[in-house]
């Protein structure tokens, strides 16, 4: 049972293990693009950068509260309500990610960067693995958004302290 709390209090280690390897998986998969276009190499390189940066801030939050003593595991996350600074700074974070992945994608042209970019993200059909357009991420991304929006709004409307308990 040690090792299930153990994990539990510290699983921001793995999050940010995680991320960091997905950076690098995503990496390892654009060398061969950059072999076939080097000037692609900078935004490449920049794009693994942010991706590092940005996706482990809500884990660094969660490192910081769980280190600090202001939560004790991860479970505290979901309950917003009991208004915990640390976990509404890690709900802030989470909306402020959004913000920017919205400002990026349509105003920043991201998508446009993504589509630039192959093999920064895929998607899988019948027909095997492909690229994705601009146009697709930009159709794409408000269906993935509202899965987040919709997650936040069931942990600010649910009493999820009677279910973990």
């Amino acid at each position: 049972m040690q090792v299930v709390e153990l994990i539990v209090k510290n699983i921001w280690i793995v999050f940010i293990a995680f991320t960091i390897l997905n950076g690098f998986i995503l990496k390892s998969r654009s060398k061969k693009y950059i072999e076939a276009n080097p000037e692609l190499k900078i935004g490449y390189e920049n794009f693994f950068r942010g991706y590092i940066f940005y996706c482990n801030i809500p884990w660094i939050v969660i490192m910081i509260g769980n280190l600090s003593g202001l939560t004790k595991d991860i479970f505290e996350y979901l309950d917003p309500k009991a208004m915990n600074p640390i976990v509404l700074i890690f709900h802030l974070s989470i909306i402020i990610l959004w913000i920017l992945g919205i400002r990026w994608i349509y105003f920043k042209k991201g998508a446009e960067f993504i589509e630039k970019h192959p093999g920064l993200f895929r998607r899988s059909s019948l027909q095997g693995i492909s690229d994705i357009s601009a146009k697709q991420v930009k159709l794409f991304f408000p269906l993935m958004l509202l899965g987040g929006v919709i997650a936040m709004i069931l942990m600010w409307t649910t009493e999820f302290t009677n279910i973990i308990n």
